[in-house]
């Protein structure tokens, strides 16, 4: 048996198939920006950016593949011969399968190994995240299975590109039912958890149960529909009953309302990680921590540009951390790497009092109908030597004007600006 599973692995398409899908998918790792990326510096998200490819690209053609090689035998008209071996119809399928599904566990290590080696790279704190990959590893198994069970029961030309296209099909369906129960059976984990989450692992292993168990049931079907092999027998019966038992769970199982199906939230931790600069504090969470240099810098640019000034906030804490009390901000963290100048404006961007509820904005005649706050924004961020946008001319001169008059009329009307946000009124005129 091994000798047969070796050969199929050596002269069979699923390696060849499996190794262009590898390259094209270290290739995809290999080639992100760490500036620019969602997922490098973040374990949770590499895990998911290694299962999402390996389930919607490599798994859909290693199912295609898989098709094709289960119908090689009716194609070239030695069904009968095949039919007639000692192994029986179920053991047949398996020999198949397992060598498609060896092949890119293999190719999926490398992926993994490359995308973890990227993140190692930026965030050592904690250890890598494997639930995910697991259910990826599990789900390109049920792929592969379906692939081998179309193959052998429809062993057309056109069946191998029919099921890489209906594979991709569904994920690109299910992605626009993210509500719709039926997703939980078919995971391609396309979401954002960032520090303020982590896997449910609990769901996500019964999700590889599902997908394993599925997987070893449909290949038995062929040899149920087929006459001219051996039935598998009631032995059949165990994976079916583990599926059924599995996906019920998937589908009964409810998660509370605004939280995502696969994650859970991470605790707080005792104490979070901080920089505090002049009168300027940020936190992180412990995950976290190797941004904070730009945290460092970002502090001491806000606390230089608003430090003194009455009516900015300037405790800031990393999006899920609890707040220490209402004059805390939050600060928002969208990337795992963040420079100086993206944290620096993220905090300026949260220093501003919120408006209260149902309080619009009120518009500034004299920069040209914009919102009064953006003035102000502008007026923060040119303190801090970062980049404004531009409004238009008009905007830009009243802008340069207030930077032109002393500091300490720009003190007296920031201050007096960030009190009307805050109360819902509208900003002073700016200083001439």
């Amino acid at each position: 048996m091994r000798r047969v599973l070796l050969t199929e692995m050596r002269r069979g398409e699923a390696g060849k198939v499996a190794l262009l899908a590898g390259a094209a998918g270290v290739w995809y790792l290999l080639s992100a920006d760490v500036a620019v990326s969602d997922w490098i510096g973040w374990w949770n998200q590499a895990s998911i950016k290694v299962q999402v490819f390996g389930v919607i690209v490599m798994g859909s053609l290693m199912s295609a593949t898989a098709a094709w090689t289960a119908g090689r035998a009716r194609r070239t008209r030695v069904d009968a011969w095949s039919d007639t071996a000692p192994r029986g119809g179920w053991s047949q399928a398996l020999l198949l399968w397992a060598a498609a599904w060896l092949w890119s566990l293999l190719v999926y290590a490398v992926m993994a190994a490359v995308a973890f080696q990227r993140t190692a790279a930026v965030s050592e704190v904690t250890a890598p995240v494997w639930s995910p990959l697991v259910l990826g590893a599990a789900m390109t198994g049920l792929q592969i299975a379906a692939g081998v069970c179309a193959g052998t029961l429809l062993p057309s030309r056109i069946t191998a590109p029919a099921m890489g296209v209906l594979w991709y099909l569904v994920f690109v369906v299910l992605a626009f039912l993210p509500g719709l129960s039926l997703a939980r059976l078919f995971p391609a984990l396309d979401e954002h958890w960032d520090a303020t989450f982590q896997p449910h692992t609990a769901r996500l292993l019964v999700a590889a149960l599902w997908c394993a168990a599925a997987a070893l049931a449909v290949l038995a079907l062929p040899a149920l529909l087929r006459r001219p092999v051996f039935s598998p027998g009631p032995l059949a019966a165990v994976p079916a009953v583990l599926a059924l038992a599995a996906g019920g769970v998937l589908l009964t199982v409810r998660a509370p309302v605004g939280e995502p199906f696969w994650a859970v939230r991470a605790e707080q931790p005792a104490a979070p990680v901080c920089a505090t600069e002049g009168r300027v504090r940020a936190c992180l969470w412990p995950d976290d921590r190797h941004l904070l240099p730009q945290a460092r810098d970002a502090a001491r640019a806000v606390d230089r540009a608003v430090g003194a000034l009455p009516g900015f906030r300037r405790d800031f804490r990393q999006t899920g951390l609890r707040p220490a009390g209402p004059d805390s901000a939050e600060l928002p963290v969208y990337r795992p790497v963040l420079d100086s100048a993206t944290m620096t404006e993220a905090m300026l961007g949260s220093a501003l009092p919120p408006r209260p509820e149902g309080c619009a904005p009120h518009m500034l005649r004299e920069t040209g109908g914009y919102p009064d706050a953006f003035l102000v924004e502008a007026v923060v961020n040119s303190r801090a030597k970062l980049v404004t946008p531009y409004y238009g001319d008009q905007f830009a001169a009243v802008l340069e004007r207030v930077l032109a008059t002393p500091a300490a009329d720009q003190d007296r009307w920031l201050s007096a600006a960030a009190d009307a946000i805050g109360r819902c009124r509208p900003v002073p005129a700016p200083p001439r």
